[in-house]
């Protein structure tokens, strides 16, 4: 157990680091400093948050939750060390020289490596001790990671080949992100989120969730057709971007609906951790709501065409739903000691910075929208880096100093 838990301590270092990284993005804003570049300081972000972060502490839950009986084997270990060091080497390449063949090479031994956790991962996963829909979740989770993928691999083709195809590249990025934050952020929390909760769950909320993930899962590949509304596309494509819109609508008022069902199960927890579950899954409802009316060309192009609410959406993923989720399943397991003041501390501050965050983003992008910006929110959104960042400073401190490891 205590081997596993190392790589906890390595994604809190990491999540330290973003927040520190997400400071000098809005300092870079606000004031002069020439020293930073700033899009490779976005590139360096970005892709650290992704590898450093969500991806290893996935990965480490999902082992450690999911196949207990392996925790402890050493090729999950070596998994884990191979993707924080690439994810540190990825950080320094692409703020050295931002993206360029070392950092593509860099990326490729990462994605290999995110391959090889899911051939392995999958093989276990299908003789663990878990229920059909977990696994078929978990499973799920880690064939959209590898799809993910591929967007990446055809930037990466634009790139050396200097074509710059501005719809391709868009459309690949948004390929990407869909399957990462729509299939293995989501699909990965869902897993873990109903695997926790499994000895508790009525009788009268299964049905619930099977028709949700059934829904969920069904509706991942014509969902990805609302990414492509922004180029117009022809009308086949608009007719499964639609069907994509049902379908998530149908799983955001089927997950409200289960959530309701099991709003009793969640009265024994600890009043820190039910405040960021409700967050976290508060947010994923969201996420679902927003996701299938972009639908409506006022929706879709104010999140795909406005920077603000794009960065509010995708932060309302990241921080919101994915990161709170994960830092609630650190505390309910004693990884962060919930009884400690300075957990509590940092656990509220993060989540209320998150809070502070989006309410800014989308501030800042609907004034854009209706007129000039505002010189505040600039400064606003600054302070909140800062708060963010002290929170994640906080939330590393509990962590060191939590005696229970579990």
């Amino acid at each position: 157990m205590k081997k596993i838990n190392h790589w906890v301590n390595v994604s809190l270092i990491s999540l330290c680091t973003i927040g520190l990284l997400g400071l000098l993005l809005r300092s870079k804003i606000v004031f002069s400093i020439p020293f930073i570049n700033y899009n490779h300081l976005v590139e360096a972000h970005s892709r650290f948050t992704f590898s450093g972060w969500v991806t290893l502490a996935l990965f480490v839950l999902m082992v450690r939750e999911l196949l207990p009986e392996s925790e402890n084997r050493k090729k999950y270990n070596m998994l884990f060390a191979g993707i924080s060091i690439t994810s540190w080497m990825l950080l320094i390449v692409f703020l050295w020289k931002g993206y360029n063949a070392l950092s593509i090479i860099v990326s490729s031994f990462f994605i290999l490596l995110t391959y090889i956790f899911g051939y392995v991962f999958v093989k276990d996963i299908s003789k663990a001790k878990l229920s059909r829909d977990v696994r078929w979740l978990a499973v799920s989770s880690m064939i959209c990671l590898v799809i993910s993928s591929f967007g990446l691999f055809v930037i990466d083709y634009i790139y050396f080949s200097h074509s710059f195809e501005a719809f391709l590249y868009r459309d690949s990025l948004f390929t990407y992100l869909h399957f990462q934050y729509n299939g293995f952020f989501s699909l990965s929390i869902m897993a873990l989120f109903f695997n926790n909760i499994k000895s508790i769950i009525p009788d009268s909320a299964k049905r619930s969730i099977n028709n949700f993930i059934a829904v969920l899962l069904i509706s991942l590949i014509p969902s990805l057709f609302l990414s492509y509304l922004w180029q117009d596309p022809n009308s086949l494509f608009r007719i499964i971007a639609i069907a994509g819109s049902i379908f998530v609508l149908a799983a955001c008022l089927l997950f409200v609906r289960t959530s309701l069902l099991l709003k009793s199960a969640f009265k024994t927890e600890k009043p820190v951790i039910r405040f960021l579950i409700l967050i976290s899954m508060g947010s994923f409802v969201l996420k679902l709501f927003l996701q299938c009316f972009t639908i409506f060309p006022v929706i879709g192009n104010a999140i795909f065409g406005n920077r603000p609410v794009i960065m509010g959406f995708l932060h309302l993923v990241f921080l919101g739903f994915v990161s709170l989720f994960i830092l609630a399943l650190y505390a309910k397991r004693g990884i962060l000691d919930d009884t400690k003041i300075v957990t509590k501390a940092g656990l509220i501050v993060f989540a209320s910075g998150v809070l502070l965050n989006e309410t800014f983003l989308i501030s800042q992008g609907l004034i854009t929208m209706f007129g000039p910006g505002s010189i505040l929110l600039p400064w606003l959104l600054w302070a909140i880096a800062i708060w963010l960042f002290a929170g994640t400073v906080l939330i590393a401190i509990a962590r060191m100093k939590s005696k229970s490891i579990q």
